[in-house]
């Protein structure tokens, strides 16, 4: 946090320079409770899943200098819980694009000249908000909406998970469709990574140096 002669100042992006002019963290309430709040939850899905990309990787990249993409009945995915991680990638999905529209609604609502909320996420993590909204928050080939295609419904409701040289991925598959004479491919759905989609997020919203706390303990009052 941000200190002078006057006031103490809040910040929330700290690459869109996205300023509150207050300590509205000292005694949080309604959004910034809600910031707060969200914030545990990805913590806690990030130190999970990098104990499951820790364990895989000490099975198959332990010098980290392997390329290596590898999924499905993979044997060294033994006692991974495939499910839950799964989930995991589910819920971090919804959590995060809460977390960046919040911040985004607030900027929006200090200065109409900024990208209004669904932008401003579109331009922090747009491949977790594509993924949020064909997969995570619910699957493109339940909902059938019309502007899904048909290969991003099917890709929505396959097992995703793959393991790329240090890490577990969704979002891997790039499926082509074709049925009643149209082609369609789910290039939207683009992969990525949970722990490394956090260490993007901690850079932008919650950089070591603005922190009060360390890695791997529960999130510090914001900075």
């Amino acid at each position: 946090m941000a200190e002078n002669s006057t006031a103490r100042v809040t910040t929330l992006d700290h690459v869109d320079n996205i300023k509150i002019s207050s300590d509205v963290f000292a005694k949080p309430t309604n959004e910034y409770w809600a910031l707060l709040s969200l914030r545990q939850g990805l913590e806690f899905l990030n130190r999970q899943v990098g104990e499951c990309n820790k364990i895989v990787r000490q099975r198959v990249n332990p010098d980290e200098k392997l390329h290596i993409m590898v999924s499905g009945n993979c044997p060294e995915f033994e006692g991974v819980p495939l499910g839950l991680l799964t989930c995991a990638f589910h819920w971090y999905a919804v959590t995060a694009c809460q977390y960046v529209r919040v911040v985004g609604a607030i900027a929006y609502r200090q200065d109409a000249n900024r990208p209004l909320p669904p932008k401003y996420i579109e331009g922090v993590i747009p491949e977790v908000l594509a993924y949020r909204d064909k997969v995570a928050a619910h699957f493109a080939w339940a909902a059938r909406h019309g502007q899904d295609t048909d290969a991003e419904r099917l890709v929505s409701i396959m097992p995703s998970l793959t393991f790329v040289n240090d890490s577990f991925y969704v979002g891997g598959w790039n499926l082509s469709v074709r049925s009643g004479g149209k082609s369609s491919d789910s290039r939207t759905i683009r992969q990525w990574s949970l722990t490394d989609i956090h260490e993007r997020l901690r850079g932008r919203y919650w950089p070591p140096a603005a922190s009060r706390g360390t890695k791997g303990e529960d999130p510090p009052v914001h900075s």
